[in-house]
Protein backbone atom coordinates (compact mmCIF):
# COMPACT_ATOMS: atom_id res chain seq x y z
CA UNK A 1 0.00 0.00 0.00
CA UNK A 2 1.30 3.45 -0.92
CA UNK A 3 1.30 5.56 2.25
CA UNK A 4 1.96 8.91 0.56
CA UNK A 5 -0.56 11.39 -0.76
CA UNK A 6 -0.89 15.09 -1.42
CA UNK A 7 -3.11 17.81 -0.06
CA UNK A 8 -5.98 18.42 -2.48
CA UNK A 9 -7.70 21.07 -0.32
CA UNK A 10 -7.64 21.98 3.37
CA UNK A 11 -8.84 24.28 6.13
CA UNK A 12 -7.52 25.27 9.55
CA UNK A 13 -10.02 24.99 12.42
CA UNK A 14 -9.52 27.72 15.04
CA UNK A 15 -12.91 27.60 16.77
CA UNK A 16 -14.35 24.21 17.63
CA UNK A 17 -17.12 22.60 19.61
CA UNK A 18 -16.49 21.88 23.28
CA UNK A 19 -15.49 18.31 22.42
CA UNK A 20 -12.54 19.52 20.29
CA UNK A 21 -11.46 22.66 22.21
CA UNK A 22 -8.22 21.01 23.36
CA UNK A 23 -7.22 20.36 19.72
CA UNK A 24 -7.51 23.88 18.20
CA UNK A 25 -5.99 24.96 15.98
CA UNK A 26 -6.07 21.83 13.87
CA UNK A 27 -6.08 21.09 10.17
CA UNK A 28 -8.48 18.96 8.17
CA UNK A 29 -7.82 18.15 4.54
CA UNK A 30 -8.84 16.16 1.55
CA UNK A 31 -5.81 14.05 0.70
CA UNK A 32 -5.47 12.69 -2.82
CA UNK A 33 -3.92 9.25 -2.87
CA UNK A 34 -3.85 7.90 -6.42
CA UNK A 35 -7.43 7.94 -7.68
CA UNK A 36 -8.84 8.18 -4.13
CA UNK A 37 -9.61 11.28 -2.09
CA UNK A 38 -9.75 10.92 1.69
CA UNK A 39 -11.14 13.47 4.18
CA UNK A 40 -8.80 13.45 7.17
CA UNK A 41 -7.14 15.39 9.97
CA UNK A 42 -3.46 16.19 9.59
CA UNK A 43 -1.85 14.79 12.73
CA UNK A 44 1.22 17.02 13.13
CA UNK A 45 -0.10 20.43 12.07
CA UNK A 46 1.37 23.29 14.10
CA UNK A 47 0.00 26.83 14.21
CA UNK A 48 1.79 29.07 11.75
CA UNK A 49 3.04 26.23 9.54
CA UNK A 50 3.01 27.20 5.88
CA UNK A 51 0.68 24.82 4.07
CA UNK A 52 0.10 24.61 0.32
CA UNK A 53 -2.13 22.56 -1.92
CA UNK A 54 -0.03 19.77 -3.40
CA UNK A 55 2.15 19.33 -0.29
CA UNK A 56 3.09 15.73 0.36
CA UNK A 57 1.70 13.92 3.40
CA UNK A 58 1.98 10.36 4.62
CA UNK A 59 -0.41 7.97 6.36
CA UNK A 60 0.25 8.22 10.11
CA UNK A 61 -2.22 6.06 12.02
CA UNK A 62 -5.84 5.10 12.63
CA UNK A 63 -7.45 7.17 15.39
CA UNK A 64 -9.77 5.98 18.16
CA UNK A 65 -12.79 6.43 15.85
CA UNK A 66 -11.29 4.31 13.07
CA UNK A 67 -10.40 7.31 10.87
CA UNK A 68 -7.16 7.49 8.90
CA UNK A 69 -4.82 10.30 9.95
CA UNK A 70 -1.99 11.74 7.88
CA UNK A 71 1.08 13.79 8.78
CA UNK A 72 3.46 16.13 7.00
CA UNK A 73 6.64 14.46 5.79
Amino acid sequence: MNKKGEIFTYTIINVASEEFQDKVPYMVAVVKQGENKIFTRIDNYEEGKEVKIGMEVEFSRIDENGSKLYKFI
